[in-house]
């Protein structure tokens, strides 16, 4: 799929907001989506969210510029003292103090950067399972975002860079599986915002996607047996049945 998005339209979704960090109290200026203005469209496959004109996932982390701490926007603003401890010691102490990024609208690869410092941000407070998997699965979102980018625009990334981010793009999605599938036995619902319904279509699809199509079929069951999902979410299921049914059957002819 070819996306690209236009600067001008997309500044017309966008604002920024002064924002005071919570770690080490430096203020600067932070790009925020008008999520009133957003004009939702159908979400990928994996539950990727789309929107026309803007790639919201852009600006969903927000990033200190001054000590390092980088954090999903709605939660940049609570930190326990604990977390402040562990990050002063372990990011804040490394990190150099940058100049606030001046721009109109996030570009992916800044965004990509803001979010890997968010992952490392989160493992060093040792948060949860679930969100530290989610943010592995958000960067692979942007890397996929900017692949699509490319599409659109060939002389926005070389050959090399494609294959890089290619590899970049499929790492962080193994991440996020194997973290999302241990959160699962791990955390109570909901999860990541999800419903049980919702996490277990998305480990569906992600263990689809790596051809573990057992596992696949059974969070698709789940889905299509348990009474009351919403009928939008059972007929990705069972259509994601389909594709994994016939993927078996093609795999089983190709070792005939």
């Amino acid at each position: 799929m070819s996306v690209l998005y236009n600067v001008e339209e997309e500044k017309k979704y966008v604002y920024k907001k002064k924002i005071t960090c919570t770690n080490c109290e430096g203020q600067f200026e932070d790009l925020r989506v008008l999520n009133s203005k957003l004009r939702r469209k159908e979400s990928d496959a994996d539950l990727r969210p789309r929107f026309q004109f803007i790639d919201s996932l852009k600006y969903g982390v927000t990033a200190c510029p001054y000590c390092g701490f980088a954090a999903p926007t709605k939660n940049f603003e609570h930190l326990t003292s604990l977390h402040q401890k562990r990050l002063r010691e372990k990011v804040t102490s490394q990190f150099m103090s940058q100049q606030p990024v001046s721009m109109d609208v996030m570009d992916y690869a800044t965004a990509i950067r803001q979010h890997e410092i968010a992952l490392i941000c989160a493992m060093v407070m040792e948060l949860p399972l679930s969100e530290q998997a989610y943010l592995c699965l958000q960067i692979s979102w942007l890397y996929r975002g900017c692949l699509e980018e490319a599409e659109a625009e060939p002389e926005l990334l070389t050959k090399e860079q494609k294959e890089q981010y290619l590899e970049k793009q499929d790492r962080y999605y193994k991440q996020a599986y194997e973290g999302l599938s241990k959160a699962a036995t791990q955390e109570n619902f909901p999860i990541c915002g999800m419903d049980q319904n919702t996490f277990d279509y998305l480990l569906a699809v992600l263990s689809f996607r790596f051809h573990e199509y057992d596992l696949a079929t059974k969070y698709c069951g789940s889905v299509i047996q348990t009474k009351g999902v919403a009928a939008k979410l059972k007929d990705k299921a069972l259509m994601l049945k389909d594709e994994i049914i016939a993927a078996k059957k093609e795999e089983g002819e190709e070792a005939e």
